[in-house]
């Protein structure tokens, strides 16, 4: 109540209901505001507010002038913490910006510190978690414009991805971009986070063409970004898509500009993400002391920062690396450690793992490599992976006719061709 943050203000500032009214008021109006039985006009506002040395807001809401601000920068500083691995601190700082910014009725803050919280737990592995709570970001914004909203639908996105369902990932940005687009709501950073979300879903997807537009779409976006952070995320997404169409100096150009953003930002995992990206270029052009150089910077910062997700990503792509030298020990080795730290969880990461140790297996022990093989072709079919699909059927009917079956062998590169028909 107005009343009662009045009679807070004036007491700290040891001032009578007398010193506060004069010279225009009098103590038994000020009396009657403080009892909750006058509400005060504007210009009388005005007058305590001057007085109390007091924001007019202040006494209306509540909100000191420094609360937004304040509460920005322990957003930021939480985000660098979860970047960090310093999880536990981090989500105790969102806990308590969610609360103050609940109490203060500032709900796109309080969307921000549950997006925080989300991060922090895909972070950790645990998508069905972080989804309820970019669920309940979302939920908090549904009075809000769409573009208020990408940061929860990326994550939902990002989480429902890391689950196995990639269609319903594109499916919900394709909805907010629809929803943005109706309303005409030209955002360049709002527009820029839906795209570069689009860019990884449709590559998962093997949706290129789709992929090749949100990427013209970035490019065109791109001068009137302001966001660093923003900028970064692009960055990544469009040189992914690079990679995928060949252009390799492109995508080095691109990852360079991510990690200069990160690297501005203080966001120690993401700056890891950019040396995995730059890892993962430089393998595909047989760069590989290189390569292995970028993975073990990658694999050092996500084991700092406890981001097992990455971790085990880039103990996949260095085990590639390490097979494509000969070092087929040193790969088994580090594709057993990934799908160990990945348990049971169904996901494409773990697809890759078996696909990997597939290939290392092939000579030395056939009937182990078939039997990885198979279990990431189930766990690519889960998550509706085409491309992958056929490729890890096309390693199979290679290992399958090798071993002297050419009918099975036969039989593998069909069903592979005939997962990618939908997509031809």
């Amino acid at each position: 109540m107005i009343g009662t943050r009045l009679r807070r203000l004036r007491v700290a500032k040891g001032m009578t209901q007398r010193e506060l009214a004069a010279p225009k008021y009098t103590h038994a109006y000020i009396s009657t505001i403080e009892a909750g039985r006058r509400t005060p006009s504007r210009e009388a506002l005005e007058h305590f507010a001057a007085k109390l040395g007091a924001d007019v807001d202040e006494l209306l809401t509540g909100r000191s002038p420094d609360l937004v601000p304040r509460l920005e920068l322990r957003l930021q500083e939480a985000r660098i913490a979860i970047s960090d691995g310093r999880f536990e601190e981090a989500d105790a700082a969102f806990k308590s910006i969610v609360k103050e910014a609940k109490r203060f009725g500032l709900p796109r803050l309080e969307a921000k510190a549950e997006d925080g919280r989300g991060l922090r737990l895909e972070r950790q592995g645990k998508p069905e978690e972080a989804l309820e709570h970019y669920q309940r970001a979302e939920e908090i914004l549904r009075f809000e414009p769409p573009t208020a909203r990408v940061d929860a639908v990326a994550g939902k996105a990002r989480s429902f991805e890391a689950l196995g369902d990639v269609r319903y990932a594109i499916h919900i940005l394709e909805s907010l971009l629809d929803a943005i687009e109706r309303e005409k709501l030209r955002d360049p950073d709002a527009l820029t986070r839906v795209h570069a979300s689009l860019v990884y879903a449709y590559l998962e997807a093997g949706l290129y063409q789709r992929a090749a537009a949100s990427a013209a779409e970035l490019d065109r976006v791109a001068t009137k970004l302001t966001d660093p952070l923003r900028i970064a995320q692009m960055h990544m997404h469009v040189a992914r898509l690079h990679l995928v169409q060949g252009n390799i100096e492109e995508a080095q150009r691109s990852l360079q500009r991510a990690e200069d953003a990160y690297r501005q930002l203080g966001l120690r995992t993401e700056m890891g993400g950019a040396h995995l990206a730059r890892g993962y270029v430089l393998s595909r052009e047989s760069k590989f002391q290189e390569a292995r150089a970028e993975l073990h910077r990658a694999l050092a910062i996500f084991e700092e920062t406890s981001n097992e997700k990455d971790f085990t990503r880039t103990l996949n792509e260095l085990a590639r690396v390490e097979r494509l030298e000969g070092r087929t020990d040193r790969a088994r080795e580090l594709l057993e450690r990934s799908i160990a730290l990945l348990g049971d969880s169904d996901t494409p990461i773990l697809a890759w793992a078996h696909r990997e140790l597939g290939l290392v297996l092939v000579e030395p022990d056939p009937p182990a490599a078939e039997k990885n093989f198979r279990i990431a072709i189930e766990l690519y079919e889960r998550s509706e992976q085409t491309v992958d699909i056929a490729v890890t059927y096309r390693a199979l009917g290679d290992l399958l006719s090798a071993r002297g079956d050419p009918k099975a062998g036969c039989e593998a590169y069909r069903t592979g061709i005939l997962a990618l028909e939908p997509r031809l």
